[in-house]
């Protein structure tokens, strides 16, 4: 009985290792607004920026500035807040990847965004930095 015990947690660790893990091995990175320094490798080139955002105000993340021989924007998208509060904020997920050609020597660049609403052009607006470091590690 032992024995069998022994040999079906083996099978389930082997089971796990095999086709669990590695899906989550190709997972991005995501990095909230507090974790302002990102490394990306050659390995996981893909990363998400997830900031807290709230479109009912009318106020929503803007990209303002990146390096585009560096890094190359994928997707924006929001999340709402997972309780159904009127008002509440929920969030914006923004994945980037880096291009292959990046990694040839260690860098690092910025990507710089603001909190605004896209009609009030002249109006201050919250700013978000985030210092990338590409390595092929």
């Amino acid at each position: 009985m032992y024995r069998q015990s022994i040999k079906l947690i083996i099978q389930i660790t082997s089971l796990f290792i095999l086709f669990i893990l590695p899906a989550y091995a190709d997972q991005p990175v995501i990095y909230d607004q507090s974790k302002t320094a990102i490394i990306v490798t050659k390995k996981k080139p893909i990363f998400i920026i997830k900031m807290i955002s709230n479109p009912t105000t009318g106020y929503t993340w803007l990209l303002r500035d990146y390096d585009k021989t560096l890094i190359i924007p994928v997707k924006q998208q929001y999340v709402a807040p997972s309780k159904n509060l009127v008002g509440a904020p929920g969030y914006e997920l923004w994945t980037f990847r880096v291009k292959d050609t990046a990694f040839v020597v260690p860098q690092r660049t910025t990507i710089e965004f603001i909190y605004a609403r896209p009609w009030e052009q002249d109006k201050e607006a919250d700013k978000s930095q985030y210092v990338i470091t590409i390595n092929d590690d």
